[in-house]
């Protein structure tokens, strides 16, 4: 009788055909886990970059306006109407000449000093901000300017009559919180007032622990007219630029010096970037701002897990400021610092 045989495999060939099965597997998987990993680095670094240009490049617009149609190109903190607003008539820093106080800001004017700009360690700052230096944590700093619109008339298309004029309108573009300029003209012109500030965004994600935002706030007062306070200033404002872990403002100084003891007085012309802080601190009367630096360390809104690639200790150099990220347990991210310095176009020259 023939007989029949299995055929198959051997024990040892199963085991052998299991390993390599394994190993092709585990090759497969890491190249999906770094392909994961890289695809979301990418995409933070897009993010980031998306982010820190259109929101630094709408900002270095903005800020351009400042001082606009005041009265003098020279500005300080004792210039009214100046552009960068540093004092007001509460400011006990504001400086006073014949018994009366030289604010930026109509000494009729009642603010509070929170709303002026301000830098680490000013008194009564409390900026927000998530990094810290070796000393301790920091504080954020804020940008307060001020400029009068260039408008143009909106007649309504009435043109005769006895009230031609009764309906026209000043149109002066959108401030930062993208509320229109326009309001009728017998009200008079509108100085306003525009301030650059961080805060915490309410719209994040689940595992975002305390994530700020850059935000403008934007108000008015009429010119003129002896006003008590800036309308609509000292609100939350428009986030313009989202993920914004410290922001430094540094002002262009320009000081000139007159040397009178040699027999041809010699004028020498020194130009310095300090902070708000340490500008306030010169003596008056203090010297003439023609230039910002702006700072920013931002981050990517996407996380890209636990990569070992990025470190939590990094730091960072923000304008003078060294300073590191505060220790979290949460997710990583991509950060980077942008910076950009803006000559004052309309605090050049002599007006």
């Amino acid at each position: 009788m023939p007989r029949n045989y299995a055929s198959g495999f051997t024990l040892i060939e199963l085991m052998i055909a299991l390993t390599l099965g394994l190993i092709v597997v585990a090759a497969a998987t890491l190249l999906l886990l770094t392909g994961q990993r890289s695809v979301a680095m990418q995409k933070g670094v897009v993010e980031l970059q998306d982010n820190a240009n259109f929101g630094l490049n709408y900002i270095t617009k903005d800020i351009r306006l400042t001082n606009l149609n005041t009265r003098s190109a020279a500005i300080n903190d004792a210039t009214l109407y100046g552009g960068v607003v540093l004092t007001s008539n509460a400011s006990t820093d504001a400086v006073i000449v014949s018994s009366v106080k030289k604010p930026n800001l109509p000494t009729t004017i009642v603010i509070d000093d929170a709303l002026l700009s301000q830098s680490d360690d000013r008194a009564g700052w409390a900026g927000v901000s998530n990094v810290k230096d070796i000393s301790g944590d920091l504080k954020s700093d804020q940008l307060v300017i001020q400029y009068l619109p260039q408008y143009t008339i909106d007649d309504k298309g009435t043109t005769t009559g006895a009230t031609r004029e009764a309906d026209d309108e000043y149109v002066g573009g959108f401030d930062c919180e993208g509320n229109e300029i326009r309001y009728l003209k017998s009200l008079g012109l509108r100085m306003y007032v525009q301030r650059y500030f961080l805060r915490e965004d309410s719209n994040k994600a689940t595992n975002e622990s305390s994530p700020l935002a850059l935000a403008c706030d934007a108000g008015y007062y009429l010119i003129g007219s002896s006003p008590t306070a800036i309308t609509n200033l000292g609100g939350a404002g428009e986030i313009i630029m989202k993920r914004v872990d410290h922001f430094r403002v540094l002002l262009g100084a320009q000081s000139v010096d007159v040397d009178t003891s040699a027999s041809t007085p010699v004028t020498s012309i020194e130009h310095q970037y300090v902070s708000i802080k340490d500008y306030m601190a010169m003596t008056p009367p203090r010297p003439r701002i023609l230039s910002l630096q702006l700072g920013m360390l931002v981050r990517s809104t996407q996380s890209v897990g636990a990569d070992a690639a990025v470190k939590a200790d990094q730091e960072f150099q923000v304008l003078d400021q060294a300073v590191k990220v505060k220790t979290s347990t949460g997710p990583k991210y991509i950060r980077q610092v942008v910076s950009q310095t803006i000559a004052l176009r309309n605090a050049l020259g002599e007006r």
